[in-house]
């Protein structure tokens, strides 16, 4: 198990990212009282194991929601139950924790302790991943507190064990904090070594993530190329199977007309026959001559209508099976006409995929390896290379973000895509969101808000629902302007959560509206030339849809616009 190296939440803090401690909502907070409960009551019976993972869990509840001190109490509680087990691994893991919450307080000292112990441990088990994460925590706590030689040592053996087990993201945070202490120190020449090693193992990695993402986007496009050969397939074979259904009924219809045929000379021949009879009964028998024509015609009336009877109701069985073929035939028609039209768009939403990857996903990379190149070679000052990595971060947030609209719009395409659908909180979907992008925003002066009323239950896919708020909220950021806000608000009805993302900002012409949610991606600029891919709208009409809500939106030119979309609310899967 990894665990979080502490210069980055130390860096999270420095960037103001700390949010205001707020009470535990009424649900979490009784949750937390009955995990404590438990503990309490474990301990009198010395179940230690269960004790420490009662207290543990309140800990990380109330780490969650801010609450640092009573997080570090229970985490104690929990180290407490957990040492009498004798169980290192957890003793270790529990360690990092206070540590790590001690340092979000700001109390390195109390940090330093329970970080040494966890390397102390470490070391006991040879577990070298926990050993580099423990130094490396050290570190960054004697740099919190100025003590730089202090902490070379610790980074000097973080870097060589990070080398012996291969781990890129551990060797670029030691080359990252060996920058800074060497920095501080006054060692100019080992600060700039350090940080072009930091420089070129982070492009390494970042190559990495993106040829991995690659690899995904290029096998879901292998997979809708799959589907398209499969429908082709399917459609040669239809065709085939009419062509053998319409030789089928003309061979029915022929037999039928040679049926009726037989039929009518046989019934010539009978005729015959019964007058040939009755003129025998007349010569032989002529005092029943008048009894034996009355019987004759009779006998000939009945049969005639038995026949006439009997053909046609196989002719009209004729029929009834033509009329049903004839049905048949027409619908399958229709869905061959519909896969074919489906094959078409399919087509049309890979040529763009394809367009996507090859222009806006390998244009920035391009750019990116150019300037990393220039700055390697020494082209750039220090400020100019800071600038440089600021852009550069800002190419590779964008890239990353196409390649995730990417693969989840291809998910969404498959015929095997599933759905995840819970009960959550959308008020903290929003909220994380809205703390997301607020720097951002905060750059184009624009002020984010949120108004969703708190504890607003829904039932859906929550990671479908987070992108579809992603892409609003980025969307009206980008066609915002200094001084514009952006809202989030919601409104519940009897089984429906409406929620609302409003802007002041440069409206939609009504032409683009009709466009917004049809089948065709196009996209525009934002107000500081902000480029986008248009999958974005794409994927929120259809998770909505998945979701069994709807999307819509209201705007006016130079007005502002609001985005709608619906969503099941948590009193729907109580009706059920």
């Amino acid at each position: 198990m990894r665990i979080c190296i502490l210069y980055f939440i130390i860096a999270h803090h420095s960037l103001g990212f700390a949010q205001q401690i707020a009470p535990l909502p009424i649900e979490i907070k009784k949750t937390v009282d009955d995990y404590i409960q438990k503990g309490n009551e474990s301990e009198k019976i010395k179940e230690y194991n269960q004790a420490s993972f009662y207290f543990h869990q309140a800990g990380n509840t109330y780490w969650t929601y801010g609450h640092l001190g009573n997080a570090i109490d229970l985490f104690k509680k929990s180290l407490e139950m957990t040492e009498h087990l004798s169980n290192l691994n957890g003793i270790s893991v529990l360690c990092t924790k206070i540590g790590l919450l001690y340092t979000e307080t700001k109390n390195f000292d109390n940090s330093l302790v329970y970080f040494l112990k966890s390397l102390d441990i470490a070391r006991k088990m040879n577990r070298k991943p926990e050993i580099v994460s423990s130094l490396l925590n050290i570190s960054s706590s004697y740099c919190e507190i100025e003590k730089y030689n202090e902490s070379i040592p610790f980074l000097v053996e973080a870097e060589a064990l990070s080398k012996d087990i291969g781990d890129t993201r551990y060797l670029r945070n030691c080359y990252s904090l060996m920058t800074r202490v060497y920095d501080k120190v006054g060692d100019r020449e080992k600060s700039t070594q350090y940080f072009n090693l930091f420089v070129a193992i982070t492009k390494k990695i970042q190559q990495e993530e993106v040829s991995k993402k690659e690899s995904e986007a290029r096998l879901m496009v292998d997979k809708a190329n799959s589907k398209v050969l499969e429908v082709e397939s399917i459609k040669e074979a239809t065709e085939q199977e009419l062509k053998e259904k319409k030789l089928e009924l003309n061979e029915k219809q022929i037999n039928l007309s040679k049926v009726e045929q037989i039929s009518r000379e046989q019934q010539m021949q009978i005729d015959l026959l019964n007058k040939e009879r009755e003129l025998q009964i007349a010569i032989i028998r002529q005092q029943r001559l008048m009894r034996n024509i009355y019987l004759g015609i009779i006998f000939a009336v009945l049969f005639i209508s038995g026949l006439t009877y009997f053909g046609y109701k196989k002719i009209k069985k004729s029929n009834v099976l033509l009329n049903s073929k004839n049905i048949e035939i027409s619908f399958q028609k229709d869905e061959i006409e519909k896969q074919a039209e489906e094959l078409r768009e399919l087509n049309a939403l890979k040529d763009k995929i394809f367009s996507i990857i090859s222009h806006d996903l390998r244009s920035p990379l391009f750019s990116l390896i150019t300037m990393l190149n220039l700055a390697k070679e020494g082209h750039f000052s220090i400020e100019e290379q800071n600038l440089i990595l600021s852009e550069l971060s800002k190419n590779v947030e964008y890239n990353t973000e196409l390649l995730e609209n990417l693969l989840k719009w291809a998910s969404s395409q498959m015929i095997d895509g599933s759905m995840n659908p819970l009960i959550f909180d959308i008020y903290g979907t929003v909220a994380n969101k809205i703390n997301l992008y607020e720097e951002t925003a905060s750059q184009k002066g624009i002020k984010l808000i949120n108004s969703v009323t708190l504890n607003t239950k829904v039932l859906a896919d929550k990671d479908m629902i987070e992108l579809v708020m992603r892409n609003l909220i980025t969307n009206a950021i980008k066609y915002s302007k200094n001084g514009d806000f952006v809202e989030v608000s919601s409104k519940t009805e009897e089984d429906t959560v409406t929620i609302c993302v409003a802007d002041n900002g440069m409206g939609i012409p009504e032409e683009v509206i009709e466009k917004l949610f049809g089948k065709h991606v196009f996209s525009t600029r934002g107000t500081l030339n902000e480029k986008g891919t248009g999958l974005g709208l794409i994927l929120c009409r259809d998770f909505i849809q998945m979701n069994g809500g709807r999307i819509w939106v209201e705007s006016e030119s130079n007005k502002g616009c609001k985005f709608f979309f619906t969503l099941p609310a948590k009193q729907l899967l109580d009706s059920i």
